[in-house]
């Protein structure tokens, strides 16, 4: 009696056993939520879910191994193809797309204008040449410096060195008139006014091929009778060195420190080996105060 009732109870068992799986199986779902397939499995649809993706897609994507329910106890490989492409986004870790960094609006460079350095006009002038010894010295040192001079010359020493002359406007240099022999012209009468222009402008245009345009009247001697009758240009001087009368190196330098202006014209004598000596360090002296050389003709342009 005992063995039926524990076979009754064992049979009890195992039909409410499989009555409650049923009942939590997919099996037990309605019909029109489930499609089972015993054909598909879980490493097919995945290489089929794949396989659908374009390959840029692919090789960006970050993946994680497929993840599956396995709800009532089915077997793993037993899969509804439909219900697994739906879990897509369990399956696949997207990334989130990256903010891309906001550029800083790139602040406008504006291009302060360069304050230019007003740079001060000065011409050198040297008179009474030209001179065999000092005139070649004076000429080497400002090819030195690289610096243009104007040099006011004597109708008769251009005809003992027309050479120096003809070195002198090669190297870039104004050659100007000084008259014929140096005479006051002041006192001279219209004839010989002209004589000592006249004379000195042929023996430039001898050595160098072309005419003055300027001349510098003896001692800085003019009145108006000298100009009504002399038609060039006639250049005095606003800073005197003095170096013909002191013949001191220091001395012409000190003067122009002391005198030295924008617009200047310098009084020299290259007939002077003291004047040669000084030129050097007058030349330093006016390069470090800014100034720009000039010839007396770029002067008063």
């Amino acid at each position: 009696m005992s063995k039926n009732i524990l076979m009754i109870g064992i049979l009890f068992g195992l039909v409410s056993s499989l009555v409650f799986w049923w009942l939590k199986s997919p099996l037990g779902t309605k019909a029109e939520n489930m499609h089972i397939s015993a054909t598909y499995n879980e490493q097919q649809g995945y290489e089929q879910f794949v396989k659908q993706l374009p390959q840029q897609k692919w090789d960006k994507m970050n993946w994680n191994s497929p993840f599956y329910m396995n709800n009532g106890g089915l077997p793993r490989y037993i899969r509804d193809c439909e219900a697994y492409i739906t879990v897509s986004e369990i399956l696949v870790k997207q990334e989130e797309p990256k903010e891309e960094p906001k550029e800083e609006p790139q602040k406008e460079l504006i291009e302060k204008p360069q304050q230019e350095v007003q740079r001060k006009r000065i011409a050198l002038t040297f008179d009474d040449g030209p001179n065999d010894k000092n005139t070649v010295q004076i000429l080497s040192i400002l090819q030195k410096y690289d610096v243009k001079a104007t040099f006011f010359v004597i109708g008769l020493n251009v005809v003992k060195h027309p050479e120096i002359v003809k070195l002198a406007a090669q190297q870039g240099h104004e050659i100007a008139s000084h008259t014929w022999s140096h005479k006051n012209l002041t006192k001279l009468t219209p004839a010989q006014l002209h004589d000592e222009i006249d004379r000195a402008s042929n023996a430039i245009f001898e050595a160098i091929g072309q005419y003055p345009t300027t001349y510098r009247p003896p001692y800085g001697a003019i009145n108006a009778n000298v100009r009504d009758e002399i038609k060039m240009k006639s250049i005095l001087w606003n800073i005197d060195t003095m170096d013909w009368q002191h013949k001191t190196p220091a001395k012409t330098l000190a003067n122009v420190k002391l005198h030295a202006k924008d617009g200047g014209v310098i009084l020299m004598h290259d007939i002077h080996k003291e004047t040669a000596e000084a030129l050097e360090a007058v030349i330093q002296y006016l390069i470090q105060e800014n100034y720009e050389f000039v010839t007396v003709e770029e002067l008063y342009k």
